[in-house]
């Protein structure tokens, strides 16, 4: 499995520091659509990724180990963010089909993918709080949902029909018209596809536990691949800037008063 993570730490001003302070407004998590973008070295047959270079990815695909065997590729249980799954029905949890999230231009996704199947869940847990999660998302079907925590608080759930139209339509992925499905040049109704990003608002929407589930009554599945999440910068990290930047503005003024002094 591949798990690619791009750090980069901007310098804070004052000024940026009291802005973050001020966040906390009311809740109103937001989300993204678009088609994604290529594999990291341009491979079309991945699924579509994220085109923020500084997330952390996990992509589920099958990976060479140190001795050049094959490492299957599964959802990892350690690390920044550790997947459990409810396996209500004993149902294979990260597979290969054509059921698999398109590429960034519909392209066939031949790689691993994570499926929730019907009755079932996955709950992700990470080791510190982030402000955004995105995901290859399809072929969406009535009853996925996705739910975001911060511990055991609710901040924000979404389904399918709250995504509205798609970035695309995958003639991979045939589906009903009643399940959201949009009608092709064919003549028949393919399902959704795109990478879909969510994004805290305010610091009172951070998160630090996301729920993929798939709602028992509509049957099928939740299809998803290339999982990318952004991290909230340390506290300490905010705050120790905050520190040096008082520490220096009071020395420049104790120096300009010792030179007033004369």
């Amino acid at each position: 499995m591949f798990i690619r993570k791009f750090a980069s730490i901007a310098a804070l001003s004052l000024g940026a520091i009291a802005s973050f302070s001020y966040a906390d407004a009311a809740h109103a998590m937001t989300f993204t659509m678009s088609t994604g973008t290529t594999g990291p070295n341009g491979e079309t047959n991945q699924g579509a990724y994220t085109k923020d270079k500084n997330a952390i990815t996990i992509d589920f695909n099958d990976t060479k180990n140190e001795k050049g065997k094959t490492v299957q590729g599964k959802a990892p249980t350690t690390g920044f963010a550790q997947y459990s799954f409810s396996n209500a029905n004993g149902q294979k949890q990260v597979g290969s089909n054509s059921w698999a999230p398109t590429g960034p231009d519909g392209e066939k996704n031949t790689s691993k993918y994570l499926q929730v199947m019907a009755g079932n869940s996955v709950t992700i847990t990470l080791e510190s709080l982030a402000k955004s999660f995105g995901l290859d998302w399809g072929a969406a079907h009535p009853g996925n949902t996705l739910s975001f925590f911060n511990g055991s608080t609710l901040i924000k759930t979404f389904i399918t029909a709250d995504i509205g139209k798609f970035a695309l339509y995958s003639k991979f992925h045939p589906g009903p018209k009643a399940d959201g499905a949009i009608k092709l040049d064919d003549g028949k109704y393919y399902q959704g596809n795109g990478y879909v990003e969510f994004f805290a608002e305010n610091s009172n929407e951070y998160f630090n536990k996301i729920v993929i589930s798939q709602q028992a009554k509509y049957g099928g599945g939740f299809e998803s691949d290339n999982h990318s999440f952004r991290t909230v910068p340390e506290p300490s990290l905010a705050l120790g800037m905050l520190a040096i930047g008082g520490g220096m503005f009071l020395r420049k003024r104790k120096n300009q008063k010792s030179l007033n002094l004369g």
